[in-house]
């Protein structure tokens, strides 16, 4: 699946080969919780053998789990675990995702990718991203309500004022000045240029070289929000020249080099928090109105025929809902059938896929979030 708009999950490829496998685990940061997670990922792998084996040889299964088994054996990977692993693989190509959270378990081969709880972790209303800036360095976090975890920054990501500006890092220049009058023999002054002033240009050099990175490395890829942690002077310098459509305007007006992680965490989620609730209310209150008003619907099979036909405007997925079937994506045609038989995934997650393509918003919440008891909740464009 490939999302495309803001609700994406990068790496996916757009209409996969089939099988199509999809699984989910819980896995744990540290000793000794996480001696468990390679069995319960191999108990989960014997799930997946057993779907293809009712439609598959023998050896086309092994080739679409060896690079599921490889990963178990790579202790490097599990030792640096979140909260949460999913993994997606399907024939030519296979893709792992680490992640903070802890997902339902779940192993699933179907015709398409299975991403709904995934979508969950990085949906922008959930997780978002901190820059914390100062005059001379900047640093990335990944955030939500539960954890914050610092971001592996690229090589050529502009961390600090020298590695951003290098020989263009400005020095006050010595200037000459001359007094008195010329026949007299005037009386010459040292003098420097102001201090101040060459670091305001190198400041907003090194701003913008930092907005364009984190543009292009973090926020148009994950299409989460993008909270600033700066000083108020620095706030105004770099949201004057910043092009990130991902900026919001909820801040941290403080030094976030005197802040631990955690105290970045609380201090970022204190000012999310009422942005999360305010627009998951929003949502929630427009497809409320469109179930009373008759533009909307909860029916899955009604809202499946809408999906295809391009209809759907927004559409609430609830978080922990399965309904196995098959979706036919022209028509909008389901079919009901047993989870565990192959080609068979989520209705509702081949719902909100296909909403998606035709460029509807979708939104994965809890129960007591939802507006409706069936698993799905939508309000029509037209």
């Amino acid at each position: 699946m490939s999302a495309l708009n803001e609700y994406m999950v990068p790496g996916l490829i757009k209409n996969a080969p089939s099988p199509c496998l999809s699984l989910y685990q819980k896995t744990h940061r540290t000793f000794p919780e996480n001696r468990q997670d390679t069995l319960r990922y191999t108990n989960l792998l014997s799930t997946l053998q057993r779907s293809l084996a009712q439609k598959y040889p023998a050896r086309e299964i092994q080739t679409l789990l060896e690079p599921y088994l490889q990963l178990a054996d790579d202790e490097d990977f599990w030792t640096h675990a979140l909260d949460g692993l999913a993994v997606f693989g399907a024939p030519g190509f296979f893709h792992a995702y680490r992640f903070q959270g802890s997902p339902r378990e779940l192993a699933i081969a179907a015709d398409s990718f299975h991403t709904k709880p995934l979508l969950r972790v990085m949906q922008s209303s959930r997780r978002f991203h901190i820059l914390s800036l100062s005059r001379t360095t900047a640093a990335m976090f990944e955030a939500d309500q539960y954890s914050i975890d610092a971001l592996q920054l690229p090589s050529d990501f502009p961390a600090t004022l020298e590695q951003a500006l290098g020989s263009e890092l400005s020095h006050p220049e010595i200037t000459l000045a001359s007094f008195g009058p010329a026949a007299g023999g005037g009386v010459r002054r040292h003098g420097h240029s102001s201090r101040r002033d060459e670091e305001e240009i190198d400041t907003e050099k090194f701003f913008r070289q930092v907005d364009s990175a984190v543009s292009r490395m973090f926020s148009n890829t994950s299409g989460m929000p993008l909270m600033l942690a700066a000083l108020p002077e620095h706030q105004g310098l770099f949201r004057k020249i910043s092009k990130n459509e991902r900026l919001i305007k909820e801040a941290m007006t403080t030094d976030p080099q005197h802040l631990s992680e955690e105290q970045l965490k609380k201090r970022a989620w204190e000012a999310m928090a009422p942005v999360h609730a305010a627009r998951i209310s929003r949502e929630g209150e427009l497809c409320a109105a469109a179930l009373a008003s008759g533009t909307g619907t909860d029916d899955p099979e009604t809202a499946a025929v809408a999906a295809a036909e391009g209809r759907i405007a927004v559409l609430l997925l609830r978080s922990d809902a399965l309904l196995p079937g098959k979706l036919d994506p022209a028509t909008g045609e389901v079919t009901f059938a047993p989870l565990d038989n192959p080609g068979v995934d989520d209705l509702l997650d081949d719902i909100g896929s296909l909403v998606m393509e035709k460029g509807g918003r979708v939104l994965v919440l809890s129960d007591e979030e939802m507006p409706s008891i069936t698993g799905l909740a939508a309000a029509y464009r037209f």
